[in-house]
Formats: structure tokens, sequence, C-alpha cells
């Protein structure tokens, strides 16, 4: 994928350095970890196994998933796994650190993909509300739902997609 740059927002491959905020990222993410009555330590043992499977098996599913840290100025605000898959680019996971929501970082994330890419696929949980709006908002389109997520698509021009 050859984009990298999201205006003030910076795209690059995670390192070691960054495992820390990719844990506490994760965890954000899994409120019903945090809500668990045990020390912290062990929640946040847990966090580091399950996101160790995530990783294990976004790789399984998708043909060289991609990994980016997306960064403003030297400090990590989120992380996007892309694949490329049935012709499309999936989106397969983005995270917005939860002290970055709701600045805009995720559309101008998903407007840069936009940008360079004729099609965009993704799954939404359907009780993600704020996500499904942005998602409507940015033209994409229903393709199905599976369960409790949406399989959404974008077009180039916004068509939709049969």
């Amino acid at each position: 994928m050859s984009w990298r740059g999201f205006g003030s927002l910076e795209a690059r491959a995670p390192v070691l350095a960054d495992e820390a905020f990719l844990d506490a990222l994760y965890l954000d993410s899994r409120p019903d970890l945090g809500a668990l009555p045990v020390p912290r330590s062990v929640i946040e043992g847990i966090a580091r196994h399950q996101r160790a499977m995530q990783i294990e098996d976004y790789a399984r599913r998708f043909a060289a998933p991609e990994t980016l840290l997306i960064t403003q100025g030297e400090f990590p605000v989120a992380r996007i796994v892309l694949a490329e898959a049935e012709g499309a680019l999936r989106v397969v996971d983005l995270l917005v650190a939860q002290a970055a929501r709701r600045k805009g970082i995720a559309s101008r994330v998903l407007r840069a993909l936009q940008d360079e890419n004729e099609r965009i696929a993704l799954r939404v949980r359907t009780e993600n509300l704020a996500a499904r709006r942005l998602y409507e908002t940015l033209g994409f389109t229903l393709r199905h739902v599976d369960g409790d997520a949406m399989e959404l698509e974008w077009g180039q021009k916004g068509e939709h997609l049969d």
C-alpha cells in the first residue's frame, strides 16, 4: 500500500518500542476485560495474550495483513490493520486511542484510504452506532448482516457495488 500520510497524521510500521501503546490500545477496546474482578496485572496479561491471538488470527485469515501505527507528531494515536481481499482493500481493524477519539482521526485515515483505493470493505459490530454513523457519512453501504456484525463496502464515486 503506497500511502503513508493523513494530513497532520502519519502512518508507519510499529516497532518494539510501540508494544506498550499497542497493548494499552487493545485493552481500551475491551472494557469487558477491565471489569474483571482480578488484579490489573492479570487483566493486562490476558489482554496481551488475546492481542497475540488476534494477530495470529489476522495472519491466518488474510494474505499479508499490514499493521500500521498512526501517529500525530511523535505520539501514537491509532492502529490500523489492512489487507487486500476480493479485489478490495479490507480494513481488518481500526482502533483509535481513547484519548484521541472524537477528533476526526478515523475519518481522516479512511478518507485518505478512499483517495488511494477504488474499493474498501470492512466489518462493524451492529451495536457500534458511532462507527456505523462514520462509515455512512463516508459513503459506505451495507452488503449484508452476519450475526452481530455488518459487512460494509465503499466504491469509487460512492456507487453501490453488487
